[in-house]
């Protein structure tokens, strides 16, 4: 197991376009990085050859870290700049994603195996991605959600607020 350079792989995963409906190549790419670590990855197909990236150390895992690595449009490219990191998805959530792979790298390293990376697809429009991985769940005793939160541990779920106007009048 090697440590992760986390300035390579952010801007790798940055410079790989992951909008939302566009993330085929950055989950290929992110897959086989895993695959060539030594996690046995696997491409939880979503639909319209999107996929979530679900990898493990041999294990069922008792941990599982997850976010996203769908971003919002425009797309644009990594840049360093005064020590650091920017570009589409370097706060939300690719810098996240970079953090948990060293994490669970260190856990490894470590020799725990009861290890999980879960990425999904579509959080930004729908969270498609979290609802085929809650449906092919075979159950993690924790899950670690990794989205920034300004520093803060937050608990929350995504809220609707529709209203209904009528205008009259000129």
């Amino acid at each position: 197991m090697s440590s992760v350079d986390a300035v390579a792989l952010s801007r790798s995963l940055i410079d790989l376009d992951s909008t939302t409906g566009r993330e085929k190549a950055c989950g290929r790419w992110l897959s086989g990085y895993l695959s060539s670590l030594g996690w046995h990855a696997v491409e939880q197909p979503v639909g319209d050859g999107r996929f979530n990236v679900y990898a493990t150390a041999g294990a069922s895992p008792r941990v599982v870290f997850s976010t996203h690595f769908d971003c919002v449009p425009p797309f644009f490219p990594s840049r360093e700049e005064d020590g650091r990191i920017y570009g589409r998805g370097a706060c939300d959530a690719k810098g996240t994603l970079v953090a948990q792979i060293a994490a669970a790298e260190r856990l490894r390293a470590s020799g725990e195996r009861r290890v999980g990376l879960l990425f999904v697809v579509g959080e930004e429009r729908g969270s498609d991605g979290a609802k085929t991985a809650n449906a092919a769940a075979n159950g993690s005793r924790y899950l670690v959600n990794g989205e920034p939160t300004d520093n803060r541990i937050a608990a929350a779920t995504r809220g609707v607020y529709r209203v209904r106007l009528r205008a009259t009048g000129r």
